[in-house]
């Protein structure tokens, strides 16, 4: 008669949910980890070098036209400068080095961003050495004539110089944009993790109330305390949604700080001209080089207006409302350089999240076993 009694199912069931359980809290801390440390890591990257090779690479644009800006304030002048275009041109010119260095440093377009750093480099040194030139004829006596025909020379090098950096710009732009817009910030990530947390909580559910209806306890601790675990991990794994959000943020204020120094550029390259524009009236006298002077000129009415239309060819007026235009481009862009800085990096803090879902992970492991355990243990079932 004993082997026509029913074979109860319960120590089996129990053994099931202890496996699927134990599994599924696996699979959920992989899917967790993946996303938490893929975000990270995107984050990192541009925290170490995007970011920073964006904002050096303008810096360095900055640095080189303030320098230029002010070796033509000391040729026009007439100062007899000794040593060098002045103070304030070597300091510039030392900064676009530091920055150009900083941007090699952190280069996120690979070998093709290292390429064009090295060959601007160069051609800095080739720049400055038409510049050394230029301060060499006008400190002679009648050397206007030559020493402002050698800086239109150093001139036009600049702007390849400064056409050359902004490419780059745009290559270490694409490399953030690339970061922004990645695998892992794209929002349909968030099933790998969101659909195991709560898979693994709506199970975790469902022993427990298994557990009360065959058992008869009101509530299984070990369970209970299994599923706040599961809940700090899909809370910890939340965290990588506001890191990519920041790192969107430090994505937006980056153009935006781009934005702010290409028109202080543009406004930089308009005082320029117009002073090289003066040099070269005073170097070719009457009747004068009409030509080099509206080829000058003309470089600088290129700069588009508010409605995309050339604008005119600065007057003293323009030039300083160029240099205040300069100087509002340039406490713009540093503030949204600062934005960028520190969004990006809020996005790069992980805050140990790593840590915190082993740990979570481990602790529901261990109180899922010990929970189940309890159960199988108590309960034994053998056939008569």
């Amino acid at each position: 008669m004993s082997a026509d009694r029913p074979t109860s199912t319960t120590r089996r069931t129990l053994l099931r949910f202890l496996a699927a359980l134990l599994v599924g809290i696996v699979a959920t801390l992989s899917g967790c980890l993946a996303v938490f440390v893929g975000v990270h890591r995107t984050a990192d990257a541009a925290h170490d070098r995007s970011v920073p090779a964006v904002l050096a690479v303008y810096d360095a644009q900055l640095a080189l036209r303030q320098a230029h800006g002010a070796a033509l304030a000391s040729f026009s002048a007439g100062t007899r400068l000794l040593a060098s275009p002045g103070e304030d041109y070597q300091n510039q010119i030392a900064r676009a080095g530091q920055q150009l260095a900083q941007a090699a440093e952190d280069n996120a377009a690979g070998e093709s961003g290292s390429r064009d750093i090295q060959v601007v480099e160069a051609s800095v040194v080739t720049y400055t050495g038409l510049v050394e030139r230029a301060h060499a004829y006008f400190a002679q006596d009648g050397g206007s004539a030559l020493g402002t025909a050698t800086l239109w020379d150093a001139s036009t090098l600049l702007e390849d110089i400064l056409r050359r950096l902004a490419a780059l710009g745009g290559k270490q732009m694409d490399a953030l944009n690339g970061q922004a817009d990645g695998p892992w910030t794209d929002g349909k990530m968030t099933l790998l993790w969101l659909v195991p947390v709560l898979a693994l909580l709506a199970l975790l559910v469902s022993a427990q109330r298994f557990l009360r209806r065959r058992f008869r306890r009101r509530l299984n601790v070990p369970l209970l305390l299994a599923a706040l675990a599961v809940v700090v991990m899909g809370a910890t794994t939340a965290m990588s949604l506001w890191s990519a959000n920041q790192l969107a943020d430090a994505r937006g204020d980056t153009d935006q700080a781009t934005t702010d120094r290409d028109a202080q550029l543009a406004a930089l390259s308009a005082r320029d001209s117009s002073g090289l524009a003066a040099l070269l009236t005073a170097a070719c006298g009457s009747p004068g080089c009409p030509d080099a002077i509206a080829r000058v000129r003309g470089d600088a009415s290129q700069v588009p207006g508010p409605t995309g239309s050339p604008s005119p060819a600065p007057t003293p007026s323009a030039h300083g409302a160029a240099t205040a235009s300069s100087s509002g481009g340039s406490e713009a862009g540093a503030l949204h350089g600062e934005h960028a800085a520190r969004s990006v990096e809020r996005a790069a803090d992980s805050r140990a999240g790593e840590v915190v879902l082993l740990a979570a992970a481990l602790f529901a492991l261990a109180m899922v076993a010990l929970g189940l355990q309890r159960r199988l243990a108590e309960y034994r079932f053998s056939q008569q």
